[in-house]
């Protein structure tokens, strides 16, 4: 990982992505700097529909909430420091209210290697949670078996239940 000398960028990052950002082809519409690193398992945390997606997504979209004993796995990512602001913008950081906020997480990969890198977690979480269109969790169904999550979370994702929208997904 190079980081600019230019002064004009960030330098490049690697983030932990969970939810539609799992799947490259929707990743690279932001970011197509992206390029995969490994699988990686996110401790202590659960995964949570907590926040809707009005306009693209028509259902609740994914967020990381702190849960004891719990994990999420996902798809560590280098990112080129020019598509920083992109994936902000596509997270919703600078909208008012936010949608999401950076958060720095530790992450273990199949290797044993612990990463520190970005995630996003929802600003003003619904914690009863809502249902994602079948569109999302498709999305993140196709990106988690492309990258080989393991069966068991697999399983998991499959087992979510959708709210039945049909129709949905990026423009």
């Amino acid at each position: 990982m190079t980081a600019s000398r230019d002064g004009d960028r960030e330098p490049d990052f690697l983030y932990f992505a969970f939810g539609s950002n799992l799947d490259a082809a929707r990743l690279h519409i932001h970011c197509p700097s992206a390029r995969f690193v490994s699988i990686a398992r996110l401790a202590d945390h659960r995964l949570g529909f907590t926040i809707e997606s009005r306009n693209t997504w028509h259902g609740g979209v994914g967020d990381i909430l702190a849960s004891p004993g719990a994990e999420v796995w996902g798809a560590l990512w280098i990112i080129g420091g020019e598509h920083s602001r992109p994936l902000d913008e596509q997270e919703g950081v600078f909208r008012d209210p936010p949608a999401y906020q950076r958060y720095r997480v530790a992450v273990e990969t199949p290797a044993g290697d612990l990463v520190t890198c970005r995630a996003y977690q929802v600003v003003a979480p619904n914690l009863e949670g809502i249902a994602p269109s079948p569109a999302y969790r498709d999305t993140i169904l196709r990106g988690a078996r492309a990258i080989g999550l393991p069966e068991a979370y697999l399983a998991h994702l499959e087992a979510i239940e959708d709210n039945g929208y049909v129709g949905g997904g990026p423009h």
